[in-house]
């Protein structure tokens, strides 16, 4: 690999690069970016590609550097400021080699809404601009754990309420609006402190509910199932993002799918210098 590099990116391109913090941009023949990564130094990072092997753990190296024409680099302050640049470099070009981050647009939220107390609107969506009418919690991260807990929720709800049996969708559009009647008159307050992840009484009033619905009784292991969905989402998704917003101190609701990815580097940036012992609590 040591030949390849030298030959696409010149012998002496490593005296080059700074050894500070900073982020760097592989280009291939066309000029497009097909990678972008961060560095607390970026000479040594950089000759990590130079000195790849044929191990299998080197295998996307090498990928890299076989489709690179050229590599930019600009150096920066802190490790925190280039994480943070190379994420929002990751987002705005999208590139080839990069999965993490590069599709932000995709986070989903969770939308509640009512048009009288106990007419509950739940929505599903990765473009909540289609709805602004409702009052949207996220941007979450993983579409597999929060897309789960919702429609688990809308399982469950069904047993304990009257769902309409055909969510509103709009044809082409991504938010999948569901309607249910007969909820208590607190069900909007207790399941938006859910999804912030101050609370999880909701889902313990639910599952008390249940108990005295026989269809609930006669289906006991899906019941089972959909609840475990909603406590995953919430320990993973929803406490995971309200940790985040405390320590930072932002303020902000909904995050912006945007903004997201931000928030939690910054919060992980504010954890490593914590005193030992120190912890940050949010509500369980």
């Amino acid at each position: 690999m040591t030949r390849a590099f030298d030959r696409r990116l010149g012998d002496d391109f490593l005296a080059t690069v700074p050894r500070s913090p900073g982020v760097y941009r592989v280009l291939d023949a066309a000029g497009a970016v097909v990678y972008v990564g961060k560095a607390i130094n970026l000479r040594r990072r950089l000759s990590q590609y130079r000195n790849a092997t044929r191990r299998k753990r080197h295998r996307k190296m090498r990928a890299i550097v076989e489709s690179a024409a050229r590599v930019e680099f600009e150096a920066c302050e802190t490790e925190l400021e280039a994480e943070l640049r190379e994420a929002a470099l990751i987002q705005a070009l999208t590139p080839k080699w990069n999965v993490v981050g590069a599709f932000s647009f995709l986070y989903p939220s969770i939308g509640l809404g009512t048009t009288e107390p106990r007419h509950a609107l739940f929505a599903f969506s990765t473009t909540p601009g289609e709805r602004p009418e409702l009052d949207w919690h996220g941007a979450y991260r993983s579409r597999d754990i929060t897309g789960g807990a919702f429609f688990s929720l809308m399982r469950l709800l069904s047993l304990i309420g009257h769902r309409e049996k055909t969510p509103r969708r709009a044809a082409g559009v991504r938010t999948w609006t569901f309607e249910v009647r007969r909820l208590s008159s607190s069900w909007r307050g207790d399941w938006s402190a859910f999804l912030r992840g101050e609370s999880r009484a909701a889902l313990s009033s639910l599952a008390v509910a249940l108990l005295d619905k026989p269809r609930a009784r006669r289906d006991a292991s899906s019941v089972q199932e959909d609840l475990a969905a909603l406590d995953r989402f919430y320990r993973f998704e929803a406490l995971k993002l309200a940790s985040a917003r405390h320590l930072v101190g932002d303020a902000r609701w909904p995050i912006p799918q945007t903004d997201r990815d931000a928030l939690f580097i910054r919060a992980r940036a504010l954890r490593s210098v914590l005193p030992p012992g120190a912890s940050l609590r949010v509500s369980p």
